[in-house]
């Protein structure tokens, strides 16, 4: 782990967001859907995550098919952005049609002969884990069965595939996607912002233990009165937050939309949606997460003041958060700050 921080510059700098598209965002698996979203042919999921446009969409055989959401002619929309059906792959510009694999079939009113087989919608990999869709734009990357390791069998005991997805939150963050997932790798912060989550664990055993060779690292806590943590409290590479109980399970997506504005969504899922007990849970996350947004926003403020340049990071609480800059540092080929500098 490095002693400092990554360098101010890097939580503002259109340089670095532009590496991290490619180094970061370009190679990762990431969430992208619950499954309840795609459960049909026709149904679509389309989102842009740092600045790629993609889309997700169940083809007439119920096979999952993923695509940049960018049609060959003039960069229109395929499907507009959401969630919804499509019985066809037309783009909403022009309404230039494609086949299933992505191919052009039909050029509206063209004109002119086109290339046979010369257009395509780029193909995105996609695959299933568990009730969540993933998506991955590296070609070359491995399985996400492979990728997810042992992160996976974190979840074993959670029978995830029982969990209804009730609904979400999104939040808006004026701050770099990296300054709200550093404020998530550490706990100790909590006393200070978080008292209601202070008074229900110890925060004095607060632990986050991480597994490097797959991606993620496993929070721990048990109650103020010495009971563990019945659940499992999970960050995976670069940007999902997985808090899953016997009851449910909470999915956090950090998703940047430039090197200073940041969407955190927070979807829902409960084993018994009809439970009362769940509008206590949904209340108590917005409580956190506004905290959260506060803290994170004024933080980036005073990053972009240009008066602090990195700083220490502790050996006894932030060492989830001295692992992901190491990550950052070598997904985008550059060198930590040097001990000291300003």
């Amino acid at each position: 782990m490095a002693d400092l921080t990554l360098a101010a510059s890097w939580y503002r700098s259109s340089e670095v967001f532009e590496a991290e598209r490619t180094g970061v965002w370009s190679r990762e698996w990431l969430v992208f859907s619950p499954s309840a979203r795609l459960d049909a042919p026709g149904r679509y999921v389309a989102d842009t995550i740092a600045g790629w446009p993609m889309a997700v969409i169940v083809g007439p055989e119920g096979t999952l098919r993923a695509f940049h959401n960018v049609c060959a002619h003039r960069g229109g929309p395929i499907v507009w952005p959401g969630h919804g059906a499509a019985p066809n792959l037309v783009c909403r510009y022009h309404g230039w049609a494609y086949d299933w694999d992505g191919w052009l079939k039909t050029a509206r009113d063209f004109g002119g002969e086109l290339p046979p087989g010369a257009y395509r919608l780029p193909p995105i990999r996609v695959e299933r884990w568990r009730n969540l869709v993933w998506i991955n734009l590296d070609a070359d990357a491995p399985s996400l069965a492979e990728a997810l390791g042992s992160f996976s069998t974190q979840c074993d005991e959670f029978p995830l595939e029982g969990f209804e997805f009730t609904h979400e939150q999104e939040r808006v963050l004026q701050c770099n996607w990296k300054t709200y997932v550093d404020n998530y790798l550490e706990g100790y912060h909590i006393p200070v912002l978080h008292p209601e989550l202070n008074r229900e664990i110890d925060v004095r055993k607060y632990r986050v233990e991480v597994f490097e060779e797959d991606g993620y690292c496993l929070h721990t806590a048990p109650t103020r009165g010495g009971a563990a943590n019945a659940g499992r409290w999970l960050f995976r590479y670069p940007n999902l937050a997985l808090n899953v109980y016997a009851d449910g399970m909470n999915v956090e997506r950090i998703l940047p939309d430039g090197p200073e504005r940041t969407r955190v969504i927070y979807q829902y899922f409960f084993a018994d949606p009809d439970e009362p007990g769940n509008e206590e849970t949904v209340k108590i996350s917005g409580v956190t997460l506004d905290q959260d947004q506060a803290i994170c926003e004024a933080v980036q403020r005073n990053l972009d003041a240009g008066v602090y340049e990195a700083g220490p990071l502790s050996p006894k609480h932030e060492a989830g958060v001295g692992w992901f800059h190491d990550r950052i540092r070598s997904a985008v080929g550059l060198s930590p700050p040097e001990r000291g500098s300003t």
